[in-house]
């Protein structure tokens, strides 16, 4: 059986379809074999799309948000149609549905799966697609035709996958889907494997973020200077220009699943993340994945994937006084954060372990060819 992944390609989407493919590729006897296709870069026809009008793109009236959309969905159908002229394409799957909104048209009468981390509902509320008061004002003329064209790829769809509940809740209440044709599934990765015990002389926190300022390093490193300069050193994974400094180290262009990226979890007694802007927050299962308890704001997913006091702790606010005293919390009490990091590997296993997903992913997939 032959699948498209068609992958949006961009911020933390890069890693999403690829893992999903890869375990597929490598277990040929559940029936699936995928050809994936990447929404970006654009081609140079389209690369126009990409850029926003000075002075019109706070208040939505540069239409960006709609072109960037419609030129990576126009691009993947393009790319779809040419696949399935060579193969036999029995369904497709989509993360997400910006790069899937031209899938109704490229290939109408085959199974379609449609992956998300958020709706067009939900990215309304947010500075992704209100930057501005007005240009939330004006979202029922500037968003029309992307809201149009999202509601008709959800009906199309033989089944829509959240990436989480809020997301689910999202297409059951803001969307009127029926839950039998929604199943979650989550971002997934590889299993690690449990966590090595090593000795170190000083604890070490751990901030991956490759937008310092909305993941929020900022209030991170105030507090770090502030007042946990003296009981741990702060490793920072950024592309941002950061100085180091005695105690805190700057890590750029590191890449998930490198040596250097694996190194970086397995040194981590605490994964430090108090981002303000999020859809889901696909860090945080890593940190289940490598056992290292979490300190999180409540953003995306957060308050789904950690636990409060059981493989982490959730923030009461950002703020740099806060971070602080809670990192202090969880640093001097050892047997607490042991406790958390074997509660995360559960949650991790249970759910968010790639190979037990996209053998379920599989089945669904195998499902759709009896519709």
């Amino acid at each position: 059986m032959h699948i498209a992944f068609i992958n949006e390609n961009s911020l933390g989407h890069t890693s999403h379809v690829p893992r999903f493919v890869r375990s597929l590729e490598e277990h040929p006897e559940w029936g699936c074999i995928p050809h994936q296709i990447d929404a970006m870069p654009l081609p140079p026809e389209l690369r126009g799309a990409e850029r926003g009008i000075r002075g019109l793109h706070r208040f939505g009236l540069d239409g960006l948000i709609t072109r960037w959309r419609r030129a990576i969905s126009l691009h993947a159908a393009r790319q779809l149609t040419d696949l399935a002229g060579r193969v036999d394409i029995q369904a497709v799957v989509v993360n997400t549905q910006s790069a899937g909104l031209s899938i109704p048209d490229a290939l109408p009468d085959i199974p379609c799966f449609v992956a998300l981390d958020a709706t067009f509902e939900q990215l309304a509320l947010s500075p992704w697609f209100g930057p501005s008061r007005l240009s939330r004002w004006l979202h029922p003329i500037t968003l029309r035709w992307l809201r149009r064209q999202e509601r008709r790829l959800f009906r199309h769809a033989h089944k829509l996958l959240p990436w989480s509940e809020r997301v689910r809740e999202s297409l059951i209440r803001g969307y009127a889907v029926s839950a039998d044709r929604i199943q979650i599934l989550p971002p997934s990765m590889r299993d690690p494997g449990p966590p090595v015990n090593q000795s170190r002389p000083r604890p070490n926190l751990l901030f991956i973020g490759g937008d310092f300022r909305r993941k929020g390093g900022p209030e991170l490193l105030k507090a770090w200077r502030s007042q946990l300069r003296e009981h741990a050193d702060l490793h920072v994974v950024t592309r941002d220009a950061i100085p180091s400094e005695p105690g805190l180290h700057i890590h750029q262009g590191v890449e998930a699943g490198t040596a250097k990226w694996l190194e970086l979890w397995t040194s981590a007694d605490l994964f430090v993340f108090p981002s303000h802007l999020e859809t889901f927050g696909i860090v945080l299962l890593e940190a289940l994945a490598f056992g290292v308890p979490i300190v999180s704001a409540r953003t995306g997913a957060a308050e789904e994937l950690v636990q409060q006091d059981r493989n982490g702790a959730l923030l009461k606010d950002p703020a740099p006084a806060t971070i602080a005293r809670t990192v202090i919390q969880l640093l001097s009490d050892p047997a607490r954060r042991a406790t958390m990091a074997i509660s995360g590997r559960r949650t991790f296993k249970e759910h968010f372990d790639l190979n037990r997903n996209a053998h379920q992913l599989a089945g669904w997939l195998r499902e759709s060819r009896t519709r």
